[in-house]
């Protein structure tokens, strides 16, 4: 899977992403959303953030391949882990879909 994660996710994730067999890229500093979001479509990659503003309709509504927010504790980066991996050992395909990772046992499709 390719990903792209925001500046406002944790950097262990980058490591466990790679070690997983992704294509993981790192948002560039200070990236507006917008940009980010064009970005992460250009390179058809879904997006990692815990950004909520990713869940307003006109993220949500234009064409994606994925969004993902974080909703785990910013510095528990276990529970990170296995939120993520949870997620997507169940999911093969997040395009057009946005999660919700709540706790490292449970995931929510937002609509």
């Amino acid at each position: 899977m390719k990903i792209i994660l925001d500046e406002n996710v944790h950097r262990g994730l980058l490591s466990f992403l790679v070690s997983l067999k992704h294509d993981v890229k790192i948002t560039p500093t200070g990236i507006r959303n917008g940009k980010l979001f064009a970005l992460s479509q250009s390179e058809e990659r879904t997006l990692i953030t815990r950004d909520s503003d990713f869940l307003e309709e006109r993220f949500r509504s234009t064409k994606n391949f994925g969004i993902i927010l974080l909703r785990i504790s910013a510095r528990d980066l276990d529970a990170q882990k296995k939120g993520l991996l949870k997620l997507i050992s169940n999911l093969k395909s997040f395009k057009n879909k946005t999660y919700k990772v709540i706790t490292e046992n449970q995931f929510e499709e937002i609509e």
